[in-house]
């Protein structure tokens, strides 16, 4: 085997192994909602983040006390929420028990009074002993 087959072997393994959060795993989702794409610059949007367990039966997960968590980066990718790139959570592990067709929503209101005017991406992620999500990226435009 040439170094150079064996260097792309280790690539694509290590890239299959990686295990990307995506928005769905076992039956368990996770969605974002915002309350509005466009809004002044100051003001207030709430961003709810929404676990749902779509099995037939019910699913404990066991995560911090910060979890699901809201991010929300600027047009350069910087991260404005939670300031300084990481929230800081008490140490505490909750278990987290959904029956079928359960919902387990929380809400985050952001405040835009400190970011300059343009566009920014929320994302929402969960991460569990269980499992880990992440939403897709919403557009929301401060004027």
């Amino acid at each position: 085997m040439t170094l150079r087959m064996f260097a792309s072997l280790l690539v694509v393994v290590g890239l299959a192994c990686q295990g990307d959060p995506s928005s769905s795993v076992a039956g368990v989702t996770l969605d974002l909602a915002v309350t509005r794409t466009t809004l002044q610059r100051g003001g207030l949007d709430t961003l709810t983040m929404t676990l749902t367990n779509t099995n037939a039966y019910p699913v404990s997960l066991s995560g911090g006390a910060c979890e699901p968590s809201v991010y929300v980066v600027d047009g350069r990718g910087a991260t404005v929420v939670p300031a300084g790139g990481g929230w800081v959570c008490i140490m505490v592990i909750r278990a987290l028990r959904l029956a079928p067709g359960e919902q387990y929503a929380h809400s985050f209101v952001w405040q835009t009074d400190s970011l300059a005017a343009g566009v920014y991406w929320a994302h929402a992620t969960f991460n569990s002993e269980e499992l880990r999500l992440a939403t897709k990226a919403v557009a929301v435009r401060l004027n």
